[in-house]
């Protein structure tokens, strides 16, 4: 068995939160923040990241929001999760502070155990 130490970074935002953008046109335009992040993590390296769908929940001074199908309230919570190691993971919120101003980023630290094939028994 290989045991590699990784950490994941939770970042909950509001869904209807849409990247920071200036002029009328852009700011109607902007793509949600959680999908413009994960796209942004992709490219600068980020071995997974994930889009956690919440059925219910609540964020820091929030009422809580039960999703819906059909539609979602702008204040309903998602997470975006990136795993990676610590250093790659701080540089991202550095990199994206501007984006992440105000919301509650965490980062946890983790083991990944992988099961090598010839260890596992018959």
């Amino acid at each position: 068995m290989k045991v590699e130490t990784l950490s994941t970074l939770r970042i909950y935002i509001p869904s209807g939160t849409r990247v920071k953008a200036s002029g009328f046109m852009k700011k109607l335009t902007a793509p949600p923040l959680s999908h413009y992040l994960l796209r942004q993590a992709r490219a600068e390296g980020v071995p997974q990241a994930i889009i956690h769908n919440v059925s219910a929940g609540y964020l820091v001074g929030m009422k809580i929001s039960y999703s819906h199908h059909e539609i979602k309230a702008g204040t309903h919570p998602e997470c975006l999760e990136l795993i990676g190691h610590v250093a790659e993971l701080k540089k991202f919120i550095a990199d994206y502070e501007e984006h992440l101003e105000g919301l509650r980023c965490i980062i946890s630290m983790s083991e990944e155990h992988t099961i090598i094939s010839e260890e596992v028994l018959p």
